[in-house]
């Protein structure tokens, strides 16, 4: 996404224009000051009992007094010449005056376009320089940096641009577990984990367990061969806790997939739990190949860790199952619910995810052979509960910060080592 840059630039010129009239001492005595003026830029300089002025280089700058207490500067070149003031008092007072190209300016204004969506690293301007600056959060933003060099260099070898980035290190990289569960609840029992969603309306629908920290969407979708949704709602709910392990002990709720999924940060993980399904496709020469369609439940995630500890996630999602009841030509159909949704959650906050799949989905594809067979959509469709509209698939994403320390990653370890001693 694009973002306009005219206020940063605003900003940065205002700043500027604050700092050019404002006289510093050089570090030749001769001089009583240096004052910065633009190519092409016309101000007026306070000075309060001006006589009259003098220009050492007529082609760099032009200065006239314009009443007894300013000076109107033009800047005509880039250079550096003389500025001297005559007062009403007869003093004298010498200021070396600096002309600075303008070019800068297309560079900051293009600089803070491309840099709208690069985490850590921003552009500013000093004395006609800009300086691209900073460090380098995801991975995926070298690229375009690399790429700002390149189309730069020309300005870089003169001077007018300077870029100073410390790029990632992999020891900064922060990692993510996202904790995922995949369940059965009673619909009726979805308030003893918080979920209140109006049973009339339709899915899927979002829910953040704990403090909501950010704004969550997604696209109206509607599938060729299947179904589609309209809009749903979120809104904040209170910790998960241990909630789910009691509703499995006592029946209400029962645990599909747990899949734990460990990624950097700014990188993606994905699972699927499903297969795939041949389609032949017939070309137009007459060939036929074959493509396979995947089945099942698929969740892609993009997560990015901030400084401040806040985890933003891209989350795609996609429910999908053979139709036969709409098969064309001999390819079947499918039912297929997908959304994307965008989250800021702090470490162990919880997003759930609902009504992705619905009674009358199973009731359509209660006849395709080896449905039962497919992880997740396959236990739901063979579930009376389900069938019958009394449960609900509720998807649950945890996303924490972990290092190599964090007990959470110890007890993957320890999962994982006992795992293989029991395969031994």
């Amino acid at each position: 996404m694009v973002k306009t840059c005219f206020p940063v630039l605003f900003a940065a010129l205002l700043a500027m224009y604050s700092f050019l009239f404002t006289p510093s001492y050089a570090a030749d005595d001769a001089y009583s000051g240096t004052v910065n003026i633009i190519q092409g830029q016309t101000r007026l300089m306070p000075y309060p009992g001006v006589n009259r002025v003098s220009i050492g280089h007529p082609d760099i700058a032009n200065a006239q007094p314009t009443g007894p207490d300013e000076i109107l500067l033009t800047g005509l070149k880039a250079g550096v010449t003389d500025l001297r003031i005559w007062t009403d008092s007869g003093e004298q007072i010498r200021y070396l005056l600096k002309v600075v190209d303008n070019s800068w300016v297309q560079i900051l204004e293009v600089a803070n376009i491309v840099l709208a969506d690069v985490e850590g690293v921003n552009a500013r301007e000093e004395n006609g320089i800009v300086f691209i600056e900073g460090r380098i959060l995801r991975e995926q933003d070298i690229p375009i940096i690399e790429d700002m060099k390149k189309k730069l260099s020309k300005e870089v070898g003169s001077g007018t641009v300077v870029f100073n980035i410390v790029r990632p290190k992999v020891s900064l990289q922060a990692m993510i577990l996202l904790d995922v569960q995949v369940v059965e609840v009673r619909r009726d029992d979805l308030m003893n984990v918080g979920v209140e969603w109006a049973a009339s309306a339709p899915g899927p629908f979002y829910e953040l367990l704990g403090e909501f920290h950010g704004v969550l969407d997604f696209e109206k979708y509607t599938s060729f061969f299947g179904f589609g949704y309209e809009e749903g709602t979120s809104e904040p709910l209170t910790e998960i806790g241990s909630t789910i392990n009691l509703l499995e002990t006592n029946g209400i709720a029962r645990v599909l997939a747990q899949p734990k999924l460990v990624t950097k940060s700014g990188s993606k993980a994905a699972f699927l739990a499903g297969g795939e399904i041949p389609i032949p496709i017939r070309g137009g020469d007459g060939e036929l190949t074959v493509e396979f369609k995947q089945v099942g439940v698929i969740l892609d995630f993009e997560p990015v860790a901030d400084p401040d500890g806040f985890i933003n996630t891209k989350i795609n999602v996609e429910v999908s199952a053979v139709d036969e009841s709409v098969e064309v030509l001999d390819i079947p159909g499918f039912i297929t619910r997908k959304t994307n949704m965008e989250m800021n959650v702090q470490t162990g906050q919880t997003m759930v995810i609902s009504g992705m799949l619905q009674a009358e989905d199973s009731k359509a594809v209660s006849k395709v052979p080896g449905l039962g067979s497919i992880p997740i959509i396959g236990e739901l469709f063979k579930s009376r509960d389900f069938r019958e509209d009394t449960t609900e698939l509720v998807i649950f994403v945890t996303p924490y910060l972990i290092d190599p320390d964090s007990k959470r990653n110890k007890d993957m370890l320890d999962y994982a080592s006992k795992l293989s001693n029991d395969a031994s």
